[in-house]
């Protein structure tokens, strides 16, 4: 699921290549979603994991849940090219690796390292990124 702020070109159309990620637009295709309905919709779908690089409203431990996943990329807005590969690169990762192992999670990744937060648990996990 990729947040509407990212650029269809540069995020989601190429990880839709190997992914079957959607705009959460299509969700709700005529409204306007604000952050605080997000993770309200995604506790209501299959598992989801939700591609941000909105800090302010999703770098947070209060939002983890069990029944989805966040990851926020920390890139500038005009580098969002790099988040398919960053994507790729936390995926083979074994604390992401599946979904049962995101849910649950909030993740900030970045290209030196992946912190997150688990559902329940005040411990930031920080990982640094394998040679």
């Amino acid at each position: 699921m990729v947040d509407a702020a990212l650029a269809d070109n540069f995020v989601l159309k190429p990880i839709q290549k190997w992914t079957k990620a959607i705009s959460i637009r299509d969700l709700r295709p005529h409204e306007v979603i604000k952050d605080d309905r997000i993770p309200v919709l995604l506790r209501a779908l299959n598992k989801p994991t939700f591609l941000t690089i909105d800090e302010a409203g999703f770098w947070k431990k209060e939002i983890s849940d069990p029944r989805y996943a966040v990851c926020y990329f920390a890139v500038a807005k005009d580098q969002q090219e790099l988040i398919p590969g960053l994507l790729r690169r936390l995926l083979r990762l074994a604390e992401f690796k599946t979904k049962s192992a995101r849910m649950g999670k909030v993740a900030r990744v970045s290209t030196i390292t992946v912190k997150y937060y688990r559902f329940q648990n005040n411990e930031l996990h920080t990982l640094e990124w394998p040679e």
